[in-house]
């Protein structure tokens, strides 16, 4: 069989090299390949123009008989991957979970695979491949793993521990492959591909670097058909519904009050999609969104739903994949990454809460899910609709020059109104009581009379914890992290000072490591504080409380929502995940702690987050047949982004926001590029973009940097940012005139959200 040199891209930071390859191996297909003296797999992108001069190494195994990607997301992932600044290797665990890989025993017509691979006939893979994609039943066993049935496999997680500065080679091969497969793999599949005995995992196991998990999936196990609760559009949702041409690429932005009915807009469309015979993508921005609207989908489309989300395991992720390449589920519900999931023959995109930033990937690689569903509509040729009540300025006005489609819901159904909202100046407190407050009076007398009417209340603080940071009297010593650039977090319920960042954590001192003196005091309050205070306020109270701590546990964020849907819950304390769509048909009063706290956060849409949070939070408040109220605690009443979430009105505070956007050059006027530089100190991190900036040489940007990050040290590595600003062409031109070495010290985040 012959052999020709053959680019490989590896999920690895390194840039494609070159091995020995069957003759006519098609692109698209992973192959496994030696790196150094470790397994990997890569992704083959056809031969190599100009090989290197040295002696070059096979590669170990061809594992994919021909690309199992659709074509479309393929063509994708190439988009993506040149506009992001990655590899195609990089997305491509995000579409095919690695442990997913093909029987080379499966037969066609009597024709085993393996055959065809023995005998190099390459051509006749691929012409069966492009059969498989419109027709995946002629190789009903492609797939087919009888290892993975069924559910409560033992998988293997990385903790996230930073690692210890000496592991055994068995241990490092252990961390190294559970890094390239996205962190998590199956205990046999794990054993298998490292070649180690189980002895390994027990003791990294022991050392807190993994943990091993065995466990059912409560979210797919929910998944029965329940009543179907098909409700009558009224007037403004037929005519959002009529909009929507099917069959032909549009962007839609659907912008409608909370508690609008905008998710029934998203079913009938949905109905109408599914009904001629095409696929729906639908993308919801967190996985606690993601129980209720699977019972809804199920009510509707029984047996027809597919659900991906990073709580499942690996059987469960493997599982559902499946279906989607066997055609096995016509609507697709997932969070950011499953824009790149293989469902074929979309007819309809769907993204719910599209201004959220968790759309946005902050690791490699940087993409966005919202643009790239936009670029997956176009491929596919068919509309998206992208649904907020408060939508991203970018995509606001985009609507508003006519690019995007405008489609409005400005009133809630009949018999539902929109709750009333409430300031409370915290200055005046503060002179009232002559001491901070937690609640204050206005807030404390709402609390008690809506507990004595049986109703639920929702109290929000974006910040989880006891205290804030604890501080020296004596010296003004802040206790912060020995790893990051930021003060240590206080929980009492763990009697720990714990860095949000890294992980680090400590017991606290009883005394300040500079200067002796044991005046140690904490300052500000998380959601653990309000949680203890509210208990002393009213014992007699269910308290429940919802943030990163309490829900680390699969399926207690969902247990606590059911609870609260039940009546349950008399008060919900809890940071931003409680915010966005979830109804609780008890709950009339909203409290928002500290209203202006996202403020002071550094960055150019603090703003816009401020407003959208809080218009987001006081939509849960009255959306049954109860009147809601709404009270935001606040230093800053007179700031707009607090003036318009009282007033409800997101057009006054799109138009206040959007002229000082455009003076100072910021989206959605002007396109953002950040290069970020990381090094063992300040010194190499800004002397890497001093070098990267004065090779640029495109026109018509603004370059402004190298500075410090806004948190410039994180996990030991100092951190310097330099922001191009200008059109995207030029900054695609960048990325094109000087792509980045793989292995340098400086990535890129192209379209940022944040620049922490």
């Amino acid at each position: 069989m012959n052999s020709v040199p053959t680019r490989i891209q590896l999920n690895r930071p390194l840039p494609p090299l070159t091995y020995l390859a069957p003759q006519g191996l098609p692109e698209g297909v992973r192959v496994q390949v030696k790196v150094r003296n470790s397994l990997a797999v890569g992704l083959a992108m056809g031969p190599d123009p100009s090989p290197p001069a040295a002696k070059l190494r096979p590669i170990e195994a061809v594992l994919d008989p021909f690309p199992l990607l659709p074509a479309k997301l393929r063509e994708l992932q190439s988009f993506a991957a040149r506009y992001y600044g990655c590899l195609e290797a990089h997305l491509l665990p995000l579409s095919l979970p690695s442990s997913m890989l093909p029987n080379w025993e499966a037969d066609e017509d009597g024709q085993r695979l393996s055959i065809q691979r023995e005998r190099g006939a390459w051509a006749a893979l691929a012409e069966l491949g492009e059969a498989w994609q419109r027709d995946p039943s002629i190789l009903p066993t492609l797939l087919h793993r009888s290892a993975l049935r069924g559910s409560g496999f033992t998988e293997v997680r990385l903790t996230g521990a930073p690692h210890p500065p000496r592991v055994t080679p068995s241990q490092a091969k252990v961390l190294l492959t559970l890094e390239d497969a996205g962190g998590a793999l199956m205990e046999p599949e794990l054993l298998a591909s490292t070649g180690v005995g189980a002895s390994v995992l027990g003791t990294l196991e022991k050392r807190g670097l993994i943990q091993r998990l065995k466990r059912v999936d409560l979210l797919g196990q929910r998944r029965e058909a329940g009543v179907d609760r098909t409700v009558t559009l009224n007037a403004e949702q037929q005519a959002a519904l009529d909009a929507v041409a099917t069959g032909t690429f549009g962007v839609h932005l659907l912008q409608g009050v909370t508690g609008s009915g905008k998710t029934e807009v998203y079913l009938a469309l949905a109905e109408r999609v599914l009904a001629a015979g095409r696929r729906v993508l639908w993308l919801v921005p967190e996985i606690g969104l993601t129980t209720r609207l699977l019972d809804r989908l199920e009510a509707r489309f029984p047996g027809r739903v597919a659900v991906g989300h990073a709580g499942l395991n690996a059987g469960e992720r493997h599982g559902d994949v499946v279906r989607l390449l066997f055609n096995g589920a016509d609507l697709f519900v997932g969070v950011r990454n499953a824009v790149l999931a293989p469902l074929r023959d979309i007819g309809l995109i769907v993204v719910d809460e599209e201004h959220e930033g968790s759309y946005k990937s902050e690791e490699h690689p940087r993409i966005h899910a919202r643009d790239l569903a936009i670029k997956r509509a176009q491929l596919e040729g068919c509309p998206i609709v992208l649904g907020s009540a408060t939508p991203s300025l970018e995509s606001w006005q985009a609507a508003r020059s006519g690019r995007y489609g405008l489609l409005r819901l400005r009133e809630r159904p009949a018999g539902i109104t929109l709750p009333t909202v409430e300031i409370v100046d915290l200055r005046d407190a503060y002179r009232q009581v002559r001491r901070k407050v937690i609640l204050a009076p206005p807030l404390m007398q709402a609390i008690t009379g809506t507990l004595a009417k049986g109703e639920q209340v929702l109290l929000l603080l974006n910040r989880r914890g006891y205290e804030n940071f604890w501080m020296c009297r004596a010296c003004g010593r802040t206790l912060g992290c020995p790893h990051c650039a930021i003060s240590l977090t206080y929980h009492r319920g763990d009697f720990r000072l714990r860095c949000h960042l890294c992980g680090h954590e400590t017991v606290p001192p009883e005394a300040c490591p500079d200067c002796g003196a044991d005046h140690l005091r904490g300052v500000g309050e998380g959601t653990e504080q309000v949680e203890e205070h509210l208990n002393q306020l009213f014992p007699a109270a269910r308290i429940l409380r919802l943030d990163r701590d309490t829900t680390r546990r699969r399926g207690s964020f969902e247990a606590g929502l059911l609870a609260a849907e039940a009546g349950q819950v008399d008060i919900l304390v809890g940071t931003q995940m409680l915010a966005k769509g979830h109804t609780f048909p008890g709950l009339t009063l909203v409290g928002v702690l500290n209203a202006d706290q996202g403020l002071k956060v550094a960055g150019f849409r603090a703003s816009e987050r401020t407003f959208q949070l809080l218009t987001q939070v006081a939509g849960r408040a009255g959306r049954a047949e109860l009147p809601g109220r709404v009270i935001l605690q606040t230093y800053s009443p007179e700031h707009p982004a607090i003036t318009f979430a009282l007033a409800q009105d997101f057009e006054g505070f799109a138009a206040s926001e959007l002229p000082f956007r455009e003076g100072l050059g910021y989206p959605p006027f002007t396109a953002l590029s950040l290069y970020r530089a990381e090094a063992d100190t300040p010194r190499e991190a800004r002397e890497a973009l001093d070098v990267f900036r004065q090779r640029l040489s495109v026109p018509g940007l603004r370059v402004l940097g190298p500075l410090e990050a806004p948190v410039p040290r994180i996990r030991d590595r100092w951190r310097m940012h330099l922001l191009l600003k200008g059109g995207r062409g030029a900054l695609g031109e960048v990325l094109a005139r000087h792509p980045l070495d793989p292995t340098g010290p400086i990535s890129l985040d192209r379209d940022p959200i944040q620049f922490g």
